[in-house]
């Protein structure tokens, strides 16, 4: 009973920093269509925005991660939800496209700490079972996040204005750096005696390759949707703000059931499987949707792609909780989140240059093929990954 309390405050403790650190990197996307027309920005400019925090923020979580393997994680986690809380209240203050730019960037620099420190304790708790449906709940968290903000900002946002919007997410964040040490404490972490470029760490980078290539693809998917789906909508079949990201919103809600339901089959049916038939289905809705001209049916076949596209990251968690030990799994959650996360940071730019070229519609041609291209990559390189770890 008391290892099981114990699991809950872990698994309560990384669902509110989750939270709070992913609806603030949300926000930019969800009012996306209010920055063109205040600051006249054309799509390229607008995703470069977005490109500019992201990155940012996923190139530092492999350092982020090593760092928090050999200190105090919590107190690490405090200082990166403290800084993404700054950073998101100096937003609403720019005047210009440049200072959102900066700000951007400063939150990216905040955000880059929870992801490998998250992971990497909930993984952690849960060695001994149950830790594919661990990590899909924890990651159902973050989820959450993004309908929140995306349904916030469509309501609010034309109401109260968008920098009010972001200076009181950001106040929230500070909130949550706070909180979050007096829920769950972990001591100092032990010095390692080996270090994490020993053989056996480059023997598993080497072996998670194939991990890193299909999360890269399957990341450049969700920062497209992410990007310009209520663009698209708000544009392309005239809904207002509020209604395209309430769609939008929607889509998340279903992807967080997704991310919960991907979890448990990951225990039941392994992460290949997993994989390979979640990103197969995305590619082939998202391919679907390139032919459909009624909005309601559209928003139908969104939400369906939530479920998938979110539905398949906790196989990417679980298998590196399977192949890594506890004293360097953070950094190794760090480098796998560096790459992917870098990698599908540039197509919200991207996606944006093909968007001024060939219209909004090319997005779910991208969204398709890269996709595709995952799912074939999973399936004919995944391993079983149902060895025992060496501690």
């Amino acid at each position: 009973m008391k290892k099981q309390s114990a699991r809950s405050v872990v698994t309560i403790a990384t669902s509110i920093a989750h939270f709070a650190n992913d609806v603030p990197v949300t926000l930019l996307p969800a009012v996306l269509p209010l920055l063109i027309k205040e600051f006249d920005l054309s799509y390229a400019a607008a995703g470069a925005a977005i490109t500019a925090s992201a990155l940012l923020m996923t190139s530092l979580q492999a350092v982020t991660g090593y760092v928090a393997d050999r200190w105090n994680m919590i107190r690490l986690l405090f200082f990166g939800l403290t800084t993404l809380g700054i950073g998101t209240m100096f937003i609403g203050f720019s005047t210009s496209y440049v200072q959102v730019l900066v700000f951007g960037c400063l939150m990216g620099v905040g955000g880059s700490a929870f992801h490998p420190i998250g992971y990497a304790l909930l993984s952690g708790t849960f060695e001994s079972g149950n830790r594919g449906k661990a990590l899909g709940l924890g990651s159902a968290a973050g989820d959450i996040a993004v309908p929140v903000a995306f349904a916030t900002s469509g309501f609010l946002a034309p109401a109260l204005g968008w920098r009010t919007l972001f200076i009181s997410w950001g106040l929230v964040v500070i909130v949550a750096a706070a909180v979050v040490p007096l829920i769950i404490r972990k001591p100092r972490t032990r010095s390692l005696h080996s270090t994490v470029t020993d053989n056996s760490t480059v023997a598993t980078v080497r072996t998670l390759i194939p991990v890193f290539v299909v999360m890269g693809l399957v990341a450049a998917t969700y920062k497209i949707a992410a990007s310009f789906i209520t663009t698209h909508l708000h544009e392309s079949f005239e809904l207002s703000i509020e209604s395209a990201n309430f769609v939008f919103a929607l889509m998340m809600v279903v992807g967080t059931v997704g991310s919960v339901v991907g979890g448990t089959l990951v225990d039941k049916f392994g992460e290949k499987n997993t994989v390979t038939a979640e990103v197969a289905a995305l590619g082939g809705l998202s391919l679907i949707s390139v032919y459909i001209r009624d909005v309601y049916l559209l928003s139908g076949v969104i939400c369906m792609i939530g479920f998938f596209m979110l539905g398949v990251w906790p196989s990417f968690y679980s298998v590196i909780a399977k192949v890594t030990s506890l004293r360097a799994r953070a950094f190794m959650y760090g480098i796998l989140f560096a790459v992917a996360w870098s990698f599908g940071s540039f197509f919200p730019y991207i996606s944006g240059v093909f968007a001024d070229i060939f219209g909004l519609r090319v997005i779910y041609v991208l969204i398709g093929g890269l996709s595709l291209v995952a799912a074939f990559t999973a399936y004919s390189t995944f391993k079983k990954y149902d060895y025992v770890r060496k501690p």
